[in-house]
């Protein structure tokens, strides 16, 4: 998927309200990942980690924003537990997972769960795991 357009989505958040890849779009790009559980020590550490990282990451004009499949209701108590600074995208049925070749299968995300956009909607990263620091190297890189 590298170098290809990043499918478009339109996706409930943790606050109910409709996003779309253009509105999450920072203006250097978006960092979107994708987690399967709200409780699994893996997904609640990718999430904590990026949520430590979001001041960072928007300051150097990145959006940020995690997506899974399991139930909003779900989503918007992880999201207020964890003070989430950034959306959390509810994705029923993994329509917007598939399309980004990513799998959220109970207990695990198979394929590419962490993706870096640039601002023209192109994907410059596409990793199974990667940490915030190595997402803002790889938007530095494109440069």
């Amino acid at each position: 998927m590298l170098n290809q357009l990043a499918p478009d989505f339109s996706l409930l958040d943790q606050q109910a309200r409709a996003l779309t890849l253009d509105q999450v779009m920072g203006e250097r790009g978006l960092v979107l990942f994708f987690f399967s559980t709200s409780w699994l020590p893996a997904d609640l550490a990718l999430l904590k980690a990026f949520n430590q990282a979001y001041p960072t990451l928007q300051a150097a004009g990145l959006g940020v924003m995690g997506i899974s499949g399991i139930n909003w209701e779900t989503i918007h108590h992880l999201a207020a537990k964890l003070d989430c600074r950034f959306p959390l995208g509810f994705d029923p049925c993994c329509r917007v997972s598939k399309r980004y070749d990513t799998m959220l299968i109970p207990k695990f995300v198979t394929g590419k769960a962490i993706y870096g956009i640039n601002p023209q909607g192109r994907i410059i990263l596409a990793r199974k795991q990667a940490q915030p620091d190595e997402v803002l190297a790889a938007f530095k890189l494109s440069e």
